[in-house]
Formats: structure tokens, C-alpha cells, sequence
């Protein structure tokens, strides 16, 4: 069905269409803005993120991390760009909190980087009200005036 649907788009005389997987985009733009070393290293030796991150979680090698750890690493990963709670990170992956708190805990161990790009850039924004992009443009963001805890968040 999917090379069906593909058919249906057709380039123009002399042009090209062209399809890209931006393979962990979130993930390398934090590794850049935040100027984290593990998260660089792991990018520059080619090394499947999450994979690694399941290897530092559950304290084993890439050979014994099963898909299962790995899904959960990846969540941990995402989780951690988009601000994720322990709560959210426990229901998304069936944990317990206590247990999910743990896991970013030790990722923002080992991310020193991250960490304190995160608490710069929340820090700035609550007193701003805006963010700046990778290409400095500002994002204002209303609702961090919100009186509304469950907005502001």
C-alpha cells in the first residue's frame, strides 16, 4: 500500500523528490544546544542513543540489552527533551514512579550537560517569557504567566 501512495507523487521535468529520516533530530540538536559530551561522543562514534542509554540504566552491556530496555531508554530519552515527568514517564512505560524518578535522576547524573542546559533555558524563559530557537528566534511562551499550575507545566 505505502508504494502506492509513493506513486502518487511525481517530480517535476528536471527536479527531484526527496524523503529524509532525521534519525533522533531531538535528540542531536539537545547533544548541540546543551554541549553534552556523552550525548556528542555517542552521536560522533555512531552509537544507537538509546541503546546507550539502556546500557547506562541497566548497568549492562549492548549485547544483553533486550528491546524491551531499549523502548524504555527511548522513552527515558524523549521524555527527558520534551520535560517529562516521573508520573508521565512511569505511565508511558509502565513503571513505577518512584522507579521512573530514578531513571531520569541518573540520566541527568550522567548528562550534566543537559541538566544544566535544561535549568538555564527554563530559568531564562520564566523570566523572559520566550524562548530563543537554534536560529534565535524568539518563542514566546504565554503560559508561563498562567496562575494555573497544571498550564504553567
Amino acid at each position: 500500500m505505502g508504494q502506492r501512495i509513493r506513486e502518487a507523487f511525481v517530480s517535476e521535468e528536471g527536479c527531484i523528490l526527496l524523503s529524509a529520516d532525521y534519525s533522533q533530530v531531538e535528540l542531536r540538536i539537545l547533544a548541540h544546544m546543551s554541549g553534552d559530551e556523552l550525548l556528542i561522543e555517542s552521536f560522533k562514534k555512531g552509537e544507537d542513543i538509546h541503546t546507550r542509554t539502556a546500557m547506562e540504566i541497566f548497568g549492562l552491556s549492548s549485547a544483553e540489552i533486550t528491546p524491551e530496555m531499549r523502548r524504555r531508554a527511548k522513552a527515558v530519552n524523549f521524555g527527558i527533551v520534551y520535560g517529562m515527568s516521573p508520573y508521565g514517564l512511569a505511565s508511558d512505560i509502565g513503571i513505577s514512579q518512584h522507579e521512573a524518578k530514578e531513571y531520569i535522576d541518573n540520566y541527568f547524573a550522567r548528562h550534566t550537560g543537559v541538566k544544566a542546559y535544561i535549568e538555564k533555558t527554563l530559568s531564562s524563559a520564566l523570566e523572559a517569557g520566550f524562548v530563543t530557537t537554534l536560529f534565535n528566534r524568539r518563542r514566546y511562551i504565554p503560559e508561563l504567566a498562567s496562575s494555573e499550575n497544571s498550564t504553567r507545566q
